[in-house]
């Protein structure tokens, strides 16, 4: 294993983790009354998460920020993969 990737890697019950930058697209809402022009400018959020990936199956990334030496995870998210633009070992 290469320096760079232990440094940025965990094991946890004898499974390793790798710490990722993901940037994703998520959703951005508003209750107020706008015009159709403030409408029109209306964008998506780009959002940059720095996290270990703990696994991808049927479409979605889960991940992890945090972490007890008893095993337990925290900081978790579930993102559909369709909004993921990309994933980067950090």
């Amino acid at each position: 294993m290469a320096k760079n990737e232990k440094r940025n890697s965990i094991t946890i019950e004898g499974k390793t983790y790798y710490f990722h930058k993901i940037i994703w697209e998520d959703i951005v809402g508003d209750s107020t009354i706008a015009s159709i022009d403030e409408f029109h400018k209306m964008k998506t959020a780009i959002i940059i998460s720095f996290a270990y990936i703990f696994k991808q199956e049927k479409g979605y990334l889960y991940t992890f920020a945090s972490y007890s030496d008893d095993g337990h995870f925290g900081d978790r998210n579930i993102i559909p993969m369709g909004c993921v633009k990309s994933t980067h070992k950090h």
